[in-house]
């Protein structure tokens, strides 16, 4: 990893922007002019309706006529999260791509903060950066900081620690990624349909550098419960959690072919995804809640890591609670616990430690 001072966008690229779009009408506007109105770019942006029930293809045939940059494709079957985008990016011809959900949005010159890295950095093939989280109707209002850094990794050192963290750190509307770097990559893989986008992030990984731009903000992300990305990727129920964490282990076990050291790290992300899930366990059996849900946590994480088994029966006995009490009642644990808590914060706000914060 390496820490770069910005510099500013000389050059105008154009940026290919996909929007899949199903039954997102009253979010499309949003969208659209989040990326229309991006500056020191040249965006190119192509929305896809895939068979929409509401007035998602109206409302993006009139956005289409309020923007010339804007054009609207419309399925003729629907063909799912996956297929609607990959057909997207098939079709883009601007030097970098954006792929965006239509609930979410890019913060005001993303794009351009986002290309002047690339351009400045020609080893880089994907840039992301940090995202806003909104539950809410609106998004945030202010404009951005400027980037007070970049961060440049090594692919395969990024690829890393992801694998060793066991969890994704992109969530795909923050992520502009080299079209032609795009190429060699590949399609999103239809075979993981919820966690595609970290085993493409990892496969870019195993190609390119990546890009991190600090200290600002590039996206919003809306979760509202019925994210695409969720829904179309078979996460309802109650039993989502652990159906995630099958599909994140899918694509880390995929995705590690791709590394000389693949199996090394793969062992790294059983144990990340085994602690995880023990944890989901400990507050699952704390709830109270279903004890063959409890059960099926503790199986899933002893399967990826057969050391987890001995850890869940600690965190599941009588006497780890009585002691989680005793130290949260004499103030040990805020003790021994808090100083921890203060480093990590700082590490994030000076995001010095991983440049992924």
């Amino acid at each position: 990893m390496r820490k770069a001072d910005p510099v500013a966008l000389n050059t105008t690229p154009t940026v290919s922007v996909v929007i899949p779009c199903y039954n997102y009408a009253h979010y499309l506007p949003i969208a659209v002019e989040s990326v229309s109105t991006q500056e020191g770019v040249e965006v190119d942006v192509i929305i896809i309706d895939d068979c929409s029930t509401d007035d998602s293809l109206k409302v993006a045939e009139e956005l289409a006529g309020r923007y010339p940059h804007v054009r609207v494709v419309h399925n003729e079957k629907n063909l799912g999260l996956i297929g609607t985008a990959n057909k997207g990016l098939a079709m883009v011809t601007g030097t970098y791509a954006l792929l965006i959900s239509a609930d979410d949005a890019l913060a005001p010159g993303a794009l351009s903060r986002a290309a002047a890295l690339m351009e400045a950095h020609p080893d880089v093939g994907l840039t992301y950066g940090p995202v806003v989280y909104s539950t809410g109707p609106d998004l945030p209002t202010d404009l951005p900081a400027p980037a007070s850094h970049w961060v440049i990794w090594e692919g395969t050192a990024w690829a890393e620690r992801i694998f060793r963290n066991g969890a994704n750190q992109i969530y795909s509307p923050e992520a502009v990624v080299r079209t032609s770097t795009m190429r060699e990559v590949g399609d999103y893989d239809p075979a993981v349909p919820f966690t595609s986008d970290l085993q493409m992030w990892l496969r870019f990984a195993a190609q390119t550098n990546i890009g991190f731009v600090a200290g600002t903000t590039q996206a919003y992300y809306r979760v509202h419960g019925s994210n695409m990305s969720m829904t179309q990727g078979g996460m309802v129920g109650d039993r989502r959690e652990l159906s995630e964490l099958r599909h994140r282990m899918a694509a880390f076990e995929t995705a590690s072919r791709e590394f000389p050291r693949g199996a090394r790290y793969l062992s790294a992300a059983r144990r990340a995804v085994a602690k995880y899930t023990l944890m989901l366990a400990r507050i699952a059996r704390d709830a109270p809640a279903d004890p063959d849900f409890v059960d099926e946590l503790v199986a899933f994480a002893a399967e990826l890591d057969p050391a987890a088994r001995r850890r869940a029966a600690w965190a599941a006995s009588r006497t780890r609670r009585v002691l989680a009490q005793t130290l949260a009642r004499t103030g040990v644990r805020r003790i021994v616990v808090a100083p921890r808590v203060r480093q990590t914060d700082r590490s994030k706000a000076a995001n010095e430690d991983t440049g992924v914060y």
